[in-house]
């Protein structure tokens, strides 16, 4: 068993990065809760990331990564007057991208009790 088969698998890694700006405390766990719960509500993830920029014009960027799985990236990015905002819309962008993919995985397959019967 090597040292990364100890890690929990179903504890995913969570980055949140502030580009020339300090993230509080108060912003990353409004992060931390919104991404865990997204992600928990699709198909899971190993690995997310967020990062924060100021704007030229005095507002946030805000650029969402989430790896969900084999070759699986889903990104997201949004500007707002605030972070949390811009995050949220970041979010979202994600979340669409999510949402379609698990539909499209779960309607991939031969036996789709959410549909009905061709017969």
């Amino acid at each position: 068993m090597s040292p990364s088969d100890d890690a929990r698998p179903d504890t995913p890694t969570i980055a949140i990065h502030g580009h020339q700006m300090d993230v509080g405390d108060a912003l990353r766990q409004h992060v931390t809760e919104k991404l865990l719960a997204t992600t928990a509500k699709y198909l899971g993830a190993e690995d997310m990331t967020a990062r924060f920029a100021r704007t030229g014009q005095g507002g946030f960027s805000c650029s969402v990564r989430v790896h969900a799985g084999r070759d699986l990236f889903f990104e997201g990015s949004a500007a707002a007057s605030e972070a949390p905002i811009a995050f949220n819309q970041a979010l979202e962008h994600v979340s669409k991208q999510l949402r379609r993919r698990k539909r499209a995985l779960r309607e991939d397959k031969p036996v789709n009790p959410d549909k009905e019967d061709p017969q």
